[in-house]
């Protein structure tokens, strides 16, 4: 697959026009001498996070985590479970937009023998 737009180079710290050649790793990078109105660049992912923990909704807490760098995450609901159960977790994604998220199965509902769900 090739995509072409302005690479953000964060290791020279420079953007330009570039044509990257990949399929699951980068392959190559062509520059290109016309500017681009996309722009490609590097993004971190959160292995393990509790979005429910942020005190935020996937979409809100997106607004928050995309302009430092997270592009995805896989999370574990376990605490919306806990409180809502199912319907917290689908509330979960459907309220999943312009992040990418990758939900597990809750890790432990009820978190304790001494609560319920």
């Amino acid at each position: 697959m090739k995509l072409k737009g302005n690479l953000v180079d964060v290791y020279t710290e420079d953007i330009y026009p570039a044509e990257v050649t990949f399929d699951r790793h980068t392959k190559s990078v062509q520059k290109l001498s016309e500017e681009q109105s996309l722009y490609i660049l590097p993004g971190f992912i959160d292995s393990h996070i509790h979005v429910e923990s942020s005190m935020l909704c996937p979409s809100r807490f997106a607004e928050a985590v995309i302009p430092h760098g997270t592009t995805c995450t896989i999370s574990d609901p376990h605490e919306i479970a806990n409180v809502m159960g199912i319907a917290g977790i689908d509330y979960m994604i459907q309220d999943t937009h312009t992040l990418k998220i990758y939900y597990t199965a809750p890790s432990c509902v009820p978190a304790t023998p001494f609560e319920t769900s």
